[in-house]
């Protein structure tokens, strides 16, 4: 039988995948239909998750509910919609150069 996660861990958790996804607190608050301050309560294990709202962060999130009970590294997490289709067009592109482009744009732009 695992060891029980305590709502410290899950909060941690959520947030890891959260700055990943590039979600502030006030767009995943908005998304799940809480204040920011609640979603900083959860992400601090001051407040627990029900359920329903673990489901609503994870579905906004685009990950399943477990990525928050397993440990697992950041780049494991399956791509959003958003992620996918970047990286499929970013394939599709024939011309080095705006490939090189692009990704030097993505990296300054991700450092902002």
């Amino acid at each position: 039988m695992g060891k029980r996660l305590d709502s410290f861990e899950i909060g941690r958790r959520i947030k890891k995948i959260r700055k990943h996804k590039g979600l502030s607190q006030e767009k995943l608050a908005e998304l799940i239909s809480v204040s920011f301050q609640q979603v900083q309560k959860y992400e601090s294990g001051i407040n627990r998750l029900n359920t329903d709202k673990l489901q609503a962060i994870a579905h906004s999130l685009a990950v399943p509910v477990a990525s928050f009970f397993e440990d697992q590294p950041i780049e494991a997490l399956p791509l959003s919609d958003q992620e996918r289709t970047l990286i499929e067009s970013f394939r599709a592109i024939k011309d080095p150069k705006v490939k090189e482009c692009i990704l030097e744009f993505s990296t300054f732009a991700g450092t902002r």
